[in-house]
């Protein structure tokens, strides 16, 4: 059959052939479009008419949404691992100012040189204090850890002391506000006898006084 030329066609033909034509190219676009927009998936703007919005479950744009959910719960996990590296870093500065005020078990000598060292500190215009002995004392029971391990030891200091009234409180209140954790848990006080010298004038010996200071030495080897 010999394929006849368009303008061997009759006006009726040539006319459904313009017709047909555009019409055939447009439904095969239309159906291209519609494959292409179900691997995209749907509009998010949309400015696509309704008819041609498709959300297959297996989309490129269904998988970026999902991937974006992703994103979004990823970024929420690291927001919150900031904060919480935030806040661990707050109580490791706690801690290591909690370490730095307890004294190493090793440091039990040089908290006894300290004691003595505070009354020779007290200025002589405010009182005098002096130290007659220290007598260090262990608690051999200590703190325990959770995994049972001794971390922290209570120790005692003995000490005994003469001085007049305002040298002797200032010597308490320097003990517990030194940066070393120390606490005065107890002392007793016997108040000097007044005596009459040559002069006949009354003098006013220092109280002898016995106190009980406390603190916690730490030991980093034995717990963590």
């Amino acid at each position: 059959m010999a394929i006849r030329s368009f303008n061997d066609l009759n006006k009726r033909q040539q006319l459904a052939v313009l017709i047909g034509v555009p019409v055939l190219v447009a439904i095969i676009l239309i159906v291209l479009i519609y494959r292409a927009l179900g691997v995209l998936g749907p509009d998010r703007d949309g400015k696509l008419p309704g008819f041609l919005l498709r959300s297959p479950p297996q989309s490129l744009w269904g998988d970026i949404l999902i991937t974006e959910e992703d994103i979004a719960k990823q970024d929420e996990i690291i927001k919150r691992r900031a904060d919480a590296e935030k806040t661990l870093a707050n109580l490791e500065v706690d801690i290591r100012t909690g370490r730095e005020r307890l004294p190493l078990e090793s440091e039990k000598p040089e908290m006894r040189l300290l004691i003595e060292k505070l009354a020779r500190d007290i200025p002589s215009d405010i009182g005098t204090v002096q130290v007659l002995s220290v007598r260090i004392t262990e608690d051999q029971g200590g703190a325990a850890s959770r995994s049972g391990n001794v971390e922290m030891q209570t120790v005692t200091y003995q000490t005994d002391i003469t001085g007049d009234l305002n040298g002797i409180i200032k010597y308490i209140d320097t003990i517990e506000k030194n940066p070393r954790f120390m606490r005065v848990s107890a002392f007793t006080i016997k108040p000097g006898v007044v005596a009459v010298d040559n002069e006949k004038k009354l003098t006013y010996p220092p109280h002898a006084v016995k106190m009980t200071i406390v603190t916690y030495v730490y030991n980093p080897g034995k717990g963590k």
